[in-house]
C-alpha cells in the first residue's frame, strides 16, 4: 500500500470488507502471547500497528494496556476497525508515509500486510519513528497447503491473480536481506485451525481483495470451483463444518541503533540503469568506476568517472529530511550506498571509509559534496532540492567518493571513518 495504495488492494478490500471481517481467521493465543512479550506491551507503552485492518489483531493486543496508533489507509476497513476497537486511535498515511514524529513508538506491529508495502520505505519510515531498542513484529496467517484440499483452494485463488503482491511470494521476504536497519530476523511458528460452514470457505475465499475486486463472472467462476472442490474432497464432501488448518508465522528483529560516530553499517546497498531511486539489491561488485551493477542515464562530468564513482548516503539524513516533510528513504536520492552510525556532519574530501574487514575491505575516499539536480525535485516541498546541498545542509549533503580498493559490498557490512590528516602548516 504506496502513497497511492495499490488499486486492487483498496478495490478489493473495500467491496469485501464484510466478508472479510465475518471469515478471515484470528491469531491464535500462544502467537499472540509472544507477539505482546516481544514488543514488551504494557500500559505506558506506545504500539504502531500499520495496514491493521478491520483489527483482526488489534482487538487481541488492546487487552495488553498498551496505547495502540492505527494505520489503515481503506477507509472502509477504519470504520470497521474503530467500531470494534474504538480505544485504537488513527493514524493518517501508509507504511511508506507515516504521520508520526521521529522516535515516537516502542514498538511496531504488521499483521497480513507487510507483502502490500513498498519495503525499502516502510522499514524506512518504521526504523525513522521507532525509538532506539524498538522491535518490528511481521505477522502471517498461512493457508497449510500440505492438505490436498487447502492446496486446491489456493490454485484457483493464484489463477487469477495478476500482478498483485502475495503473502506466498518471495518479494516480501527478500527484501528484508536487503536492509539491514533492522536485524538478524528470527522467525517462529504456530499451528492452528479455523472452523467454518462451506458458506464460510466460500467467503474466506471471496474476502481475498483481488478476487473481491475481480469481474462478476472471473469471481463466481473461483467461487464456483471452490464450491466444487468442497463438494468432492473426502475431508470436505457433506461436512456441516470444516477445518481449515494454519500456520501462523510471527518473524521479529530489532531496529538497528547506532550512536553516530566512526563506526556504522551499510544499511542499504542500491542500484539499477539509471535513473531514481535507486532500488536496494543483494550486493555489488565495486571497480574503480564505481557498483558493477549501476549506471547513470547522465554522463560525465555529471556524474561517474574516477572521482565520482560512488555516491554516499546517510539513513540519519533521510530521516531528518522526511522530519522536515519531504520524501526520502534509501536509494531515492540516488545514492548507491546508504550508511548507518557515521557522523555526517564535518566530513571532508580525502576522509576515508574502508567498508568490510581485511585485506579484501573496500576503501572509498571522499572527494566532493554531489551536487541536487532536479531528477530528485519531486521528492521535495516545493521542490526544494537545495534541502540536501552541501552549501545549504553539509550534513545532509550526499558525498561523492573514489575507489582505493576495489572489493564488494552487501547490507550489514560494517564501516570504519578515517578523517584525512590535517594539512600542515
Amino acid at each position: 500500500m504506496t502513497d497511492s495504495i495499490h488499486a486492487a488492494a483498496a478495490r478489493g478490500f473495500t467491496d469485501g470488507v464484510d466478508a472479510y471481517e465475518r471469515s478471515r481467521p484470528t491469531y491464535p493465543p500462544d502467537a499472540v502471547a509472544q507477539i505482546a512479550d516481544l514488543l514488551g506491551l504494557a500500559p505506558g507503552r506506545t504500539l504502531l500497528e500499520l495496514g491493521a485492518g478491520t483489527g483482526k489483531l488489534t482487538r487481541l493486543l488492546a487487552p495488553s494496556g498498551a496505547r495502540i496508533l492505527a494505520v489503515e489507509p481503506v477507509e472502509a476497513m477504519r470504520a470497521k476497525l474503530l467500531a470494534i476497537v474504538p480505544t485504537a486511535e488513527l493514524v493518517d498515511g501508509t507504511a511508506e508515509n507515516i504521520a508520526l514524529p521521529n522516535a515516537s513508538v516502542d514498538a511496531v506491529v504488521v499483521a497480513q500486510a507487510f507483502h502490500w508495502f513498498d519495503a525499502i520505505r516502510a522499514l524506512s519510515e518504521i526504523h525513522r519513528v521507532l525509538r532506539p531498542g524498538g522491535r518490528l513484529v511481521l505477522v502471517f496467517n498461512k493457508r497449510d497447503e500440505d492438505v490436498p484440499w487447502v492446496r486446491g483452494l489456493g490454485e484457483a485463488i493464484r489463477r487469477i491473480a495478476s500482478d498483485e503482491p502475495q503473502v506466498w511470494g518471495n518479494a516480501w521476504h527478500d527484501a528484508l536481506g536487503r536492509c539491514a536497519l533492522f536485524g538478524p530476523w528470527e522467525s517462529a511458528h504456530v499451528r492452528h485451525v479455523q472452523r467454518l460452514t462451506p458458506d464460510g470457505v466460500l467467503d474466506r475465499i471471496a474476502s481475498v481483495s483481488y478476487v473481491a475486486a475481480a469481474m462478476p463472472e472471473v469471481r463466481a467462476g473461483v467461487l464456483g470451483e471452490v464450491r466444487a472442490l468442497l463438494a468432492s474432497d473426502p475431508l470436505t464432501t457433506g461436512a456441516a463444518e470444516v477445518e481449515l488448518p494454519y500456520s501462523t508465522e510471527v518473524l521479529w528483529a530489532e531496529r538497528a541503533s547506532i550512536e553516530p560516530g566512526a563506526v556504522g553499517i551499510v544499511a542499504t546497498v542500491n542500484a539499477n540503469a539509471g535513473g531514481v531511486p535507486k532500488p536496494p539489491v543483494d550486493g555489488a561488485t565495486v571497480g574503480r568506476l564505481g557498483l558493477h551493477n549501476d549506471a547513470h542515464l547522465e554522463p560525465e562530468p555529471i556524474h561517474g568517472g574516477p572521482d565520482q564513482a560512488v555516491c554516499l548516503y546517510p539513513q540519519e539524513a533521510v530521516e531528518r529530511v522526511r522530519a522536515d516533510g519531504h520524501q526520502a528513504f534509501p536509494g531515492a536520492f540516488g545514492e548507491n550506498l546508504t550508511l548507518l552510525g557515521i557522523e555526517w556532519a564535518g566530513l571532508s574530501p580525502g576522509d576515508r571509509l574502508t567498508i568490510g574487514d581485511g585485506e579484501a575491505a573496500l576503501e572509498l575516499e571522499l572527494t566532493t559534496y554531489a551536487t541536487p539536480c532536479q531528477s530528485l525535485a519531486h521528492w521535495f516541498i516545493e521542490r526544494r532540492i537545495a534541502r540536501v546541498s552541501g552549501k545549504v545542509a553539509p550534513q545532509d549533503a550526499r558525498w561523492y567518493a573514489r575507489v582505493l580498493r576495489v572489493g564488494d559490498v552487501r547490507p550489514g557490512m560494517p564501516v570504519r571513518l578515517v578523517r584525512a590528516l590535517p594539512l600542515a602548516h
